[in-house]
C-alpha cells in the first residue's frame, strides 16, 4: 500500500534498537515489505529522549502522499521529569484517542503495539487517517492533507522551540555551575593563579575524575557541541546577511 518516497539505501544498517523497533513496527502496519534497516534511513527524529522518541516519514499511498508519525517508548526508562516510557505510552494512547472522539486538532492514532521493552503508536494527520479508513467525509484528499501536513511542521516547529528554550537553560545552568567549580578550585589552591596554571596544577578528587572521563568519551557531549556548532554557524550566517541587507 506504501513506499518511501525518495528512499535512500544504506549500507550500514540502523543499530539503534529504538529506531530499529519504530521500522519493524511501521513496516508490519502498513505491509511494507522493505526491510526494517532500510526503513528506518527515512524515520527522522524530531524528538529523542531517554525514554520517549518520535520520527516522522512521509510516504506514497493509496491515497496520495501521507506523513505518518511513530512514537516509540522506551517503557522501564525514565525521562528527566522521572516518568518511565511505560507511563508516556499509556498516556499518549488516552491523548490521541480522546482527540479523535473530539474531533480535536493533532494526529490520529492509526496502530499501536507493545513488547518487552518497548512501547509504539503509529500516527498521522486527520485528514489522511480519514482517506485510509475511507470516511465519507474524505472526499478531496488532496484538499484534506494539505492542511494537516502544514499543522505537523507547526506542531514540529513548537517541540523545537521548547527543546530550544530547555537547552538555553540547562547551558545557562551549567555555565553557573562551571563557575561555581572554578571558583572552588581557585579556593582550594589558596593562591591567586590564573587558569593556566590551574590547568598545570589540578589533581583531580574522585568526582572529578567521574566527570572528566566522561568528557573524554567521544560521543558524551557529541551531540551538544554539534548542536552547538551549528547554532553558532547559523547565527553568524543570518547575521552576515542582515549587514549585507543594511
Amino acid at each position: 500500500m506504501t513506499e518511501p518516497i525518495d528512499p535512500r539505501h544504506s549500507t550500514n544498517p540502523a543499530r539503534d534498537p529504538v529506531l530499529h523497533g519504530a521500522a519493524i513496527f511501521l513496516g508490519e502496519v502498513l505491509g511494507i515489505t522493505d526491510a526494517p534497516d532500510y526503513l528506518a534511513t527515512d524515520l527522522s527524529p524530531i524528538k529523542r529522549d531517554a525514554n520517549a522518541s518520535i520520527f516522522t516519514i512521509q510516504l506514497d499511498s493509496s491515497v496520495g502522499p501521507a506523513a505518518f508519525l511513530v512514537y516509540a517508548y522506551v517503557l522501564e526508562q525514565r525521562g528527566g521529569d522521572g516518568r518511565t516510557g511505560k507511563e508516556l505510552f499509556d498516556a499518549g494512547l488516552i491523548t490521541l484517542q480522546q482527540a479523535a472522539e473530539r474531533s480535536a486538532p493533532g494526529p490520529r492514532a492509526v496502530a499501536h503495539a507493545e513488547s518487552d521493552t518497548l512501547g509504539l503508536i503509529l500516527a498521522t494527520t486527520p485528514g489522511t487517517y480519514r482517506a485510509l479508513t475511507g470516511d465519507s467525509e474524505a472526499h478531496d484528499t488532496s484538499a484534506a492533507t494539505a492542511p494537516d501536513f502544514a499543522a505537523i511542521e507547526e506542531a514540529s516547529n513548537r517541540l523545537r522551540g521548547e527543546i530550544a528554550q530547555d537547552l538555553l537553560q540547562s547551558l545557562k545552568n551549567a555555565n553557573a555551575q562551571a563557575t561555581d567549580w572554578l571558583a572552588a578550585i581557585q579556593a582550594a589552591s589558596q593562591s591567586d593563579v590564573d587558569d593556566d596554571e590551574l590547568d598545570e596544577m589540578l589533581a583531580f578528587t574522585d568526582d572529578e575524575t567521574e566527570l572528566a572521563l566522561y568528557l573524554l568519551d567521544d560521543e558524551s557531549i557529541g551531540n551538544l557541541l554539534r548542536a552547538l556548532n551549528l547554532l553558532v554557524a547559523s547565527a553568524q550566517q543570518q547575521a552576515a546577511r542582515g549587514i549585507e541587507r543594511d
